[in-house]
């Protein structure tokens, strides 16, 4: 995002462009972190938590959609190299490269939740870095904000819960015909 030409530079002690990039950025990455978000939801499609991870993938989206409004009042255009970059960072969260077969028995969906709370407290750092923001910027609304991050430390707390509540899938040794087998 860059600053619309047309408009003059409000009066804030935060540099404009380095806050606009800085949003741009986190919005190209909300982009593929949807995504990931979505292929999760498939890869526990036909299981009993299939609910929890179709509600975190609607909260991201709804993130995402506030990012956006925080932007357009800031003033934020999209930005050439974003545009170019958007499309490739949608394709790697809808490829799933960290657990493409979307199979929950292996050690790749144990990274993959590793990554989505990865995801999700980068989200929770920027919306505590624009907090810090406040007293710099008058257009910023400290009570969003605070519902933000909030919310991204719910998301954070909702993963951790699914993780931990279904690690057996993952670690425990299968049992076929009465004796036990490590996961290939």
């Amino acid at each position: 995002m860059t600053l619309n030409e047309d408009e003059p530079m409000p009066r804030t002690s935060i540099d404009q462009k380095t806050m606009h990039r800085y949003l741009s950025e986190h919005l190209l990455g909300s982009e593929s972190g949807l995504n990931h978000f979505k292929a999760a939801h498939h890869t526990w499609a036909d299981t009993a938590y299939a609910k929890r991870f179709e509600s975190l993938h609607q909260q991201v989206q709804a993130d995402q959609d506030d990012l956006k409004r925080i932007m357009d009042q800031l003033g934020c255009t999209k930005r050439p190299m974003a545009r170019l970059l958007a499309p490739a960072a949608k394709l790697a969260g809808h490829v799933n490269p960290f657990n493409p077969l979307r199979l929950r028995k292996l050690a790749a969906a144990q990274v993959q939740l590793d990554v989505l709370t990865g995801l999700l407290n980068a989200k929770l750092r920027m919306w505590q870095t624009m907090l810090l923001m406040l007293p710099h910027d008058p257009r910023l609304d400290q009570e969003l904000l605070q519902d933000l991050s909030h919310r991204a430390e719910s998301q954070i707390s909702q993963l951790k819960a699914l993780s931990d509540e279904t690690w057996p899938e993952r670690f425990a040794p299968q049992v076929h015909h009465g004796r036990k087998e490590g996961r290939p």
